[in-house]
């Protein structure tokens, strides 16, 4: 009996050798360099496809894939006219008081004022981003009329201003609404109808003019490429020996 066992047990033996050399052969060893490289290789792939996930996201749009091709001499480019796109460009009507020099002696006459305004951004052309936001510029018409006299004796004076003035706005922290000081120049023209019964005398006249003054501006946006502009300002024009000054505020669109 005992030998019976002893060979069966010596016979299962002998079987079971083949089989785990068999099993041994078919998982290769895995050396430690090989886990190394493998564990390099899948870091790397993760780092390609987190690029590649955030490189998306960032060319969302063409504009933005253009500005990440186009480049300044540091090596960077300039988003803010992605940020802001519009043109600086903005087209005002206005109105107020104007202050008109006395000829008389009084202190002044006081008629309303009417008139266009075209501005230009112009900071936005020059590479800087605090002066982007704080220089333009002003092309205005300012008109009054002035009336005095008796039936008999009339005279009839019309003013018109013509100017172009820069700015410097210093903004309300990050917000659309600033003040501004303004100095510039431009052409005062006079037209004067004086009437003596029914004779009427015409004396026109053309002098330089000097602009200056203070005001508040405001710029909200309408749309991304869409503005309301308004003003609120106190203005000095010299002419001559005659300081007129003009209180009144604007309205209008910017592109």
């Amino acid at each position: 009996m005992n030998t019976w066992l002893k060979a069966c047990l010596a016979g299962s033996l002998l079987l079971a050798a083949p089989a785990l050399a068999q099993a041994d052969e078919d998982d290769p060893y895995a050396y430690p360099d090989d886990e190394a490289a493998r564990a390099s290789d899948k870091a790397a792939k993760e780092d390609d496809d987190a690029y590649e996930r955030r490189r998306k996201l960032v060319d969302e749009t063409d504009e933005f894939r253009e500005a990440a091709e186009r480049e300044t001499d540091d090596g960077f480019d300039k988003l803010s006219r992605l940020d802001d796109p519009n043109l600086g460009v903005a087209v005002e009507l206005g109105g107020g008081l104007l202050l008109v020099d006395s000829a008389r002696g009084d202190f002044s006459d006081n008629r309303p004022g009417l008139g266009v305004r075209a501005t230009w951004e112009f900071g936005r052309s020059l590479d800087s981003e605090l002066l982007r936001e704080a220089l333009f510029a002003d092309l205005r018409w300012l008109f009054a009329s002035l009336s005095d006299g008796t039936d008999f004796i009339k005279g009839d004076t019309r003013l018109h201003y013509f100017t172009l003035a820069p700015a410097y706005l210093f903004r309300f922290g990050q917000s659309d609404f600033g003040f501004y000081v303004q100095a510039g120049g431009g052409l005062a023209y006079q037209n004067t109808g004086i009437t003596v019964g029914d004779s009427e005398t015409k004396v026109n006249g053309l002098k330089p003019v000097v602009q200056y003054g203070v005001g508040l501006r405001g710029r909200p946006a309408l749309s991304r490429t869409l503005h309301l502009t308004f003003r609120l300002e106190a203005m000095g024009l010299r002419r001559g020996y005659a300081n007129d000054i003009f209180f009144g505020g604007s309205a209008g669109i910017g592109f």
